[in-house]
This record gives structure tokens, sequence and C-alpha cells, in this order.
């Protein structure tokens, strides 16, 4: 029998479409939106007038409708005049250069696959000429949203936006806006001079939700599932609480009531209650690095538990030597074999790909450049995790005793010469990071 069998029976006997709690789901109505909608639509109805419109500005935190909103907005603005105007929406998390942003708005306006522009290849102002004969040949009003418009500056400076923005420029007969949204309060101030002034834009906040909010979000979503299990209100007040907390996320809101609603269709419970909304947000909320941790290597989880202690003691001293020689008292004091300080630093760095560590590269000057160690997240939980091992509950640490800092002002002419530059080595190994 297919294992899936039974699941997909009870869902379709449930006859439940969870899509309108996923986040990409569109609604027709936002609560608690109406202003920044009636914003935006203010500015971008001077396309009516036959004039261009500001360039807009959209700030808020994770959660706070500010893609699902400016999607809403520039659709219902295209069903006003379908012939006359043109959206675009370009993520700039996946389309993150001016190369790729240009190439994506260039296909949009062709509609056969012998014009598309190739993905690589051509030379930036080929790319720029001809995206600005495409869009005076349309000769439609133009709203580009760049969603995440903050990872462009991020990664290519701020150059990048300026050749974007020119656009509107040198279009000489297509008007284009733009409207950038970003949850970075602190963008604009990443801009340069120039590219402030060509932006030129008015700004929308969109601030966190409440929990009375969040509450009424739920409701007008869950009104939409047909034959909907029964919620209780307790389990709607909770899971509102709940995204409250995570600075008013109204997608984890909706998630934790999608997963409480499959956890009791799965159950077989009558209805929603606490208990579910509960159980899914420690489905929500697995905690990702225990899991990381535990499925390590002996010796790997000894190297980050000499990581953890070596931080304790002096997060100045997070260096592979330091980081190897309290590897080697753990060694000792639980009986295992020791690993080449070779091996230890391919651990390291395994280690940091695996996202359990975090390295930064310190100047020293002629002298080259030292990789500097910290632990992710809180080394206090990671600690917790490590000595939940079987191999590891005994570790007490009383080996360990932190290497005698070196004596920097012995002048290095007194050092023999064979040994200078171990002991520069040495120096900077024991020079606190800034």
């Amino acid at each position: 029998m297919n294992p899936f069998e039974k699941y997909s029976v009870e869902m379709i006997n449930n006859k439940l479409d969870l899509t309108v709690l996923e986040g990409s789901y569109l609604p027709e109505i936002f609560p608690h939106r109406e202003r920044e909608i009636d914003l935006m639509a203010k500015t971008l109805s001077s396309v009516f007038h036959n004039s261009r419109p500001s360039n807009l500005l959209i700030y808020g935190k994770t959660g706070t409708g500010k893609t699902s909103t400016t999607t809403y907005v520039t659709k219902m603005l295209k069903e006003k005049d379908p012939e006359g105007i043109e959206i675009f929406h370009v993520n700039c998390q996946v389309f993150d250069s001016p190369y790729s942003i240009l190439v994506e708005i260039a296909n949009a306006l062709t509609q056969t696959n012998e014009d598309k522009i190739p993905g690589l290849g051509w030379p930036m102002d080929r790319i720029y000429s001809e995206l600005l004969k495409r869009m005076n040949r349309s000769r439609r009003f133009m709203v580009v949203v760049l969603d995440e418009i903050d990872k462009i500056i991020k990664k290519n400076g701020p150059d990048a936006l300026y050749v974007i923005l020119k656009l509107s420029d040198d279009s000489t007969v297509t008007r284009t806006s733009f409207i950038g949204i970003t949850n970075d309060t602190g963008f604009l101030e990443s801009l340069d001079a120039r590219v402030r002034s060509r932006l030129n834009q008015e700004s929308i906040m969109f601030p966190p939700y409440n929990a009375s909010e969040l509450r009424d979000i739920l409701k007008l979503r869950i009104s939409n599932i047909s034959g909907s299990k029964p919620i209780d209100d307790s389990a709607l007040n909770l899971c509102a609480a709940i995204g409250a907390q995570e600075h008013g996320d109204a997608r984890k809101a909706l998630e934790l009531m999608r997963i409480a609603i499959e956890v009791s269709i799965r159950d077989g419970t009558t209805k929603v209650t606490d208990k579910e909304v509960y159980r899914a947000r420690d489905k929500f909320e697995m905690d990702v690095m225990r899991e990381a941790v535990a499925t390590l290597p002996p010796q790997s989880k000894m190297v980050l538990l000499s990581a953890v202690v070596t931080q304790e003691m002096d997060s100045s001293m997070m260096f592979t030597g330091e980081i190897f020689e309290n590897y080697k008292s753990i060694c000792r004091e639980l009986g295992f074999a020791q690993l080449s300080s070779r091996r230890i630093s391919d651990i390291l760095t395994e280690l940091e790909d695996f996202g359990l560590l975090t390295t930064s590269t310190k100047s020293q000057g002629r002298y080259g450049r030292t990789r500097f160690i910290r632990v992710a997240g809180n080394y206090f939980d990671v600690k917790r995790y490590l000595v939940e091992d079987k191999d590891l509950e005994k570790f007490r640490g009383t080996g360990i005793g932190k290497q005698a800092r070196i004596d920097t002002t012995v002048p290095l002419d007194s050092i023999p010469p064979e040994k200078i530059d171990e002991k520069i080595r040495d120096i900077w190994d024991a020079t606190p990071s800034e």
C-alpha cells in the first residue's frame, strides 16, 4: 500500500484547501493595511494624469505584508489600464546584479524566443541600449518593483542601482517608476548622494502587526477554507500571540495555523486546539542546531567543544593554535586519540561549512593573515547539546588551562634567527582581536 494513501484520503474527506494560509497566497482584502494601500495608490495614480509618479521605498520587518500588498496594489493598477501599464516584479535575491535585472526586464518586453537576450555574453552597454529600445517601442507606463532592493547594493555597491534608476531619465517615450522593498531601515544611508538624488523617493513604513491585528488576519483567512475543522478561539489567539512575539510576523502566524490544522487531520482530532498549535510550533521551530551537533562525528564534536570552551575562557584567543591545545586537553581527559593539527584545521573548516562556526581573517600586516574563529549562535546552548552525547557527558574541563600569554616586549633582535618567524606568529596569535 502506498504510504501516502491514508493521508491523501483524509485530506480529500476533509475537503481542505490550505493554500489560503501559505505565504504565496494573494488575498483580496488586507486587514490593517488600508492606510499603506491608499498611500501607494495615491502616489501611483499620477499616471492617470499623464505624469510620472514618484519612486516609492517600502520599509518593514519580515512578515509585515510589504511584498503581498505591493503585488496587490500594482495588480489593481494594471487592471485599471491593462493596455497602458506594464508591471515588472524583480526579486533582487535571485536577480542580484544590474546585468541580470536589465536582462529580465528586457526579456519580459518581448514575446518571441528569438528576441530573448542570453543570460550571459552581451556587454552591459548593449543590453542597456536594447532595453531602452524595447521600452520606447512599448509606449507604456512601466512600474518596476525591486523586491529586497538592498541586496543589489550589498553585493554590487551603489553604482549598480544608479544604472537601473537611470532608465527613467533615458527612456524618451516610456515613463518609468520604481518601487523598492526592503527590511533594512538604514538602506538610504548606504547610498551615496548621486543615487539618493536619482532615487528621489517617497517612503512608506509598514509597522509590525500586533496580536489583535494578526488575529483578524487569521480569522479572515480561515473563513476562506472550505470545510475547515472547528478552531478554538484560544488556538487562534495563541497563533496570533506567537506571531506578534516574532516582530509581528503574519507569515509565521499563518504557517503555524496551517501546520496545526494538518496535525489535527493526521491525529484524527475533531478540532484544532492549543495542543495542536504547540505541536505545530515544535515542528516549526525544530532545534536545527541541536540536530546538527548530534549528527557530528566524535572528533568533530571534540573540536567544536574545544572552540566553545576557548570562547568561554577568552574570546580574543579564538585562533587555531589555542583551539588545538584545548582539543588535546579534552582528548586526554576523555581518553580519545588525538588528531594532527593539520586535521584539526580541516575539521574547523568543515564545521564552518556546516554553519556551526564562523571565521574572519585578521590582517597581520607584512606577516600575513590569521583566521579568527567564532562559535555560531549561543555557545552556551552548543555546549549543552555537546555534553548530551554519552561520550562527552563526563567532560569537566579539568585539564584545560589558558596558554601563557606571549611576552610581546621581548625585542626580536634578542631571539635566535631560526626562532624569529615562530616568535612573530606567536605574538600575533596572542594579540586580542579588535
